[in-house]
């Protein structure tokens, strides 16, 4: 009041007033601008939540007051989205036939164009909105689909010539699915060992040989990546069940000595010849390591008292030495001396 007063006696000019309250010259006061010192920012606005991202907030929730730009969080300063959970939903949306308020504006299907969108042409009991075909009676959602007639009796969509719904059309209606009712069977499938032609191919159990040794899993190949393994195959000592018996290095211990041919027995049908087994002079490998009678040539010139060397103390004496006369002596080992 008493700057009104000193105003009208023309002590204070009112530019000088309204300048103080409106610093920056927006014509924002001052109490309410954002920043007063700039007159780019005026006052706060209110920011509604955008939901579906479609430019529109909502015209059922609050507003948030805000000096800050919340556009990039998901809010807008329009309010008129009725539906903020579908983006197909705007003010700026075409009226479908549809019976929800597309476009916002309060009504439904108003457009000249839906006056007949909610008839049951057939009498079928399902409107035009919901019926597939509403001039067919016997088509509407989840009747009973008569198959391969070309059809759409339960409105359910797909081909009428692919009952399995595998996306093959049968082989008996120009497609190429050999079994249209089991969803297993069609050529993409894999072919499996059961007796079955899976993948349409006219074979059954035709599975591939992937490694080339003539042998594919139909077949009984138990590692069709591996050559070297195959119902054919020689079962070696190698931890891998070559000839897919389902039973790895199966050699048995069949001397029962406690070593298998898979454990280095040279002999697996004398129980007296094995790795474990003591050495002793009979002309044989018994212990497995590739020598016969090793440690019982006490001269040695290669002969042992089991290998015919009537003197294993005198290398001069063994099979293959000659025969010296005079020295009563049996050099060769034959019998006889001197002779």
């Amino acid at each position: 009041m008493m700057i009104f007063l000193l105003a009208c006696y023309g002590f204070i000019d009112l530019n000088d007033v309204q300048s103080a309250n409106d610093r920056d010259g927006d014509g924002v006061p001052y109490t309410s601008d954002c920043d007063d010192e700039n007159d780019s920012s005026g006052a706060t606005r209110v920011w509604y939540p955008d939901v579906d991202g479609d430019g529109y907030g909502s015209s059922e929730a609050s507003g948030t007051e805000s000096c800050d730009d919340l556009a990039p969080s998901g809010f807008s300063l329009d309010n008129t989205d009725c539906n903020d959970t579908d983006t197909a939903i705007t003010p700026d949306a075409v009226e479908e036939c549809d019976d929800i308020d597309n476009d916002c504006n309060g009504a439904v299907d108003e457009s000249s164009e839906c006056e007949d969108h909610n008839t049951d042409a057939d009498g079928d009991g399902f409107t035009a909105d919901f019926d597939c075909d509403d001039t067919n009676p016997d088509a509407y959602p989840n009747a009973e689909e008569v198959w391969y007639n070309g059809v759409d009796e339960d409105c359910a969509g797909g081909s009428d010539y692919d009952q399995d719904s595998d996306g093959f059309d049968s082989s008996d209606y120009s497609g190429n699915d050999c079994n249209d009712t089991d969803i297993a069977i069609n050529p993409d499938a894999e072919e499996l060992c059961d007796e079955i032609d899976n993948d349409c191919s006219g074979t059954t159990d035709d599975a591939t040989d992937d490694d080339g040794d003539f042998y594919g899993e139909c077949d009984g190949d138990c590692d069709d990546a591996d050559a070297t393994v195959n119902p054919n195959e020689y079962d070696g000592c190698d931890a891998i069940d070559n000839d897919c018996d389902d039973v790895i290095d199966q050699y048995d211990d069949n001397d029962g000595d406690g070593y298998s041919r898979c454990q280095d027995d040279c002999n697996d049908y004398d129980d007296s010849v094995s790795p474990g087994a003591e050495e002793i002079c009979d002309g044989h490998d018994n212990n497995c390591d590739d020598i016969s009678d090793d440690g019982f040539d006490a001269d040695g010139d290669g002969y042992t008292t089991c290998n015919r060397d009537c003197d294993d103390t005198d290398a001069g004496v063994n099979p293959d030495a000659t025969e010296r006369t005079g020295d009563a002596i049996d050099s060769n080992c034959n019998g006889d001396t001197d002779t």
